[in-house]
């Protein structure tokens, strides 16, 4: 791999690309089985949107993409029902692209405290879209009444937007930090983000 290829500013063949696809939805699914039987307790939202920072667009997208296959398909809780499983593949993938779209942010490479609300207000926003689309489709499909499958669910919403905010704020910022550290150590001649 060149300087430029680990800075991700050449072309990265293919077979890396699959490497790095392949390697970063192991870590994501894994960090998603980690936390599956603690109800909406999750880190694979802030994975699934930092392996977009790291990657970039396609392999952010594409990471998002496998990473819900797998984790929704072959859950131990069991499969998304079609319809949500598709909502839930959309929006992981959505993910992954907009951390590809924020790569060369400002906030990316800062832990403060603008980057911590900007990260936080993705990752509460993502959360709050995420549950009420997913809502939406679990309800016209089972044919419960929307409105009492929300009130249901609002604390386990609440808990769920809380936890994004948390470690997509607080997190996130210093994963970011520590990995690009990391690569300044293993690639002392590269720029990086």
């Amino acid at each position: 791999m060149t300087r430029e290829q680990a800075n991700g500013q050449g072309p990265v063949r293919p077979a890396m690309r699959i490497a790095i696809i392949a390697m970063y939805t192991g870590t994501c699914v894994g960090g998603a089985y980690m936390l599956t039987l603690i109800p909406n307790i999750e880190i694979f939202s802030m994975l699934v949107f930092m392996g977009g920072i790291l990657f970039g667009k396609a392999i952010g997208s594409m990471n998002g993409l496998l990473s819900a296959l797998m984790y929704f398909l072959f859950n131990i809780l069991g499969a998304s029902p079609a319809p949500l499983l598709v909502v839930q593949l959309v929006a992981y993938t959505a993910l992954g692209l907009l951390g590809g779209v924020i790569r060369r942010a400002r906030i990316r490479t800062a832990v403060g405290t603008t980057s911590q609300v900007c990260f936080g207000l993705i990752g509460g926003a993502f959360a709050f879209v995420y549950t009420f689309t997913a809502d939406v489709v679990f309800s016209l499909v089972m044919g419960i009444n929307l409105l009492a499958w929300i009130l249901q669910g609002i604390i386990f919403t609440i808990l769920l937007i809380a936890c994004n905010v948390i470690t997509f704020g607080l997190l996130l910022p210093l994963l970011l930090v520590g990995i690009d550290k990391h690569l300044a150590t293993a690639f002392p001649n590269a720029i990086h983000a």
